[in-house]
């Protein structure tokens, strides 16, 4: 009987000690104060079967019921060790339903990562081809655009041209001013409206792109027309594109431009030119200026 209720209690201890190895951490404290509890308690039961086993010659009524006591006592403990055993089951397997809930999670965000790549790369491609087709249409529109450029560009050089030649007649008809008897100064008028007409064709000819056909021969029209006009005594001063320099005589509009070099000063249009007549002042010019300061 004694072998059996130690071999029992060896066989529940064996067993109690490899059940609590797999534990998680939490519960493993929890079982090793159990197991000290139930250790303390078989000590003290091996102690007193000890005690009992010298008692059993001289009273073997009494042994008989210390050992069912005892066996009691035994159930009693594996009860309780049966118990722990349904409690460490049950977290074994709340345990496992929470990693398979874990694993879920993860393969379902792994396959929504996927499917949600798959859709930016679809929507990329989308925009590529959207964006590369608006690009061509763009510059179909550009070169349109500059074909209508070009084209306008040319008759306004074709205009201007008849327009020189008509004031080149004008000029060639009228007969250049001059000191009347008395001494008064001659008239200037027409050759101010000259001046002012060639001075607008100038800078027409300045913001056009050289590249237009007839560019070329109408910026040697408009200088020809301007040397025949000093060769009789008047000179158009040459202002456009050049620096601004503070006192000059004449009026000047200034205006922002930040594609022109930092600190400059540059005469970038000419409402009126400045005409000379013999080396005296006739008209102030009145001027654009772009600046970057």
């Amino acid at each position: 009987m004694k072998d059996k209720i130690i071999l029992l209690i060896i066989l529940l201890f064996c067993e109690f000690v490899a059940n609590a190895q797999l534990t998680d951490s939490i519960r493993i404290a929890t079982l090793e104060q159990q197991n000290k509890s139930l250790q303390d308690k078989i000590l003290k039961s091996e102690q007193r079967i000890q005690e009992l086993a010298t008692l059993v010659a001289s009273n073997y009524e009494k042994v008989n019921l210390l050992g069912e006591a005892i066996e009691q006592k035994v159930g009693g403990l594996r009860e309780q060790m049966d118990s722990i055993d349904e409690s460490y089951g049950l977290r074994m397997t709340n345990t496992e339903t929470v990693v398979q809930a874990t694993d879920t999670r993860q393969h379902k965000s792994v396959i929504w990562g996927i499917v949600t790549a798959s859709v930016l790369c679809l929507l990329l491609v989308a925009t590529y081809f959207i964006l590369r087709k608006r690009i061509a249409k763009k510059g179909d529109d550009i070169e349109l655009l500059r074909a209508r450029a070009d084209d306008l560009n040319q008759q306004m050089v074709e205009r201007m041209d008849k327009e020189l030649a008509e004031l080149q007649k004008i000029a060639s008809a009228t007969s250049v001013p001059t000191t009347g008897g008395n001494g008064a100064d001659p008239d200037h008028s027409l050759v101010k409206a000259l001046a002012d007409r060639i001075t607008f064709m100038e800078m027409t000819l300045y913001r056009m792109d050289p590249s237009v056909k007839g560019h070329k021969q109408l910026t040697k029209s408009i200088k020809n027309m301007k040397d025949n006009l000093l060769a009789n005594g008047y000179e158009l001063v040459d202002m456009l594109g050049k620096d601004y320099v503070e006192g000059m005589k004449l009026s000047a509009s200034f205006v922002s431009d930040d594609n022109i070099e930092e600190g400059k000063q540059i005469i970038t249009g000419i409402v009126k030119p400045q005409i000379n007549y013999k080396g005296k002042m006739i008209q102030a010019a009145q001027i654009t200026v772009s600046q970057n300061i």
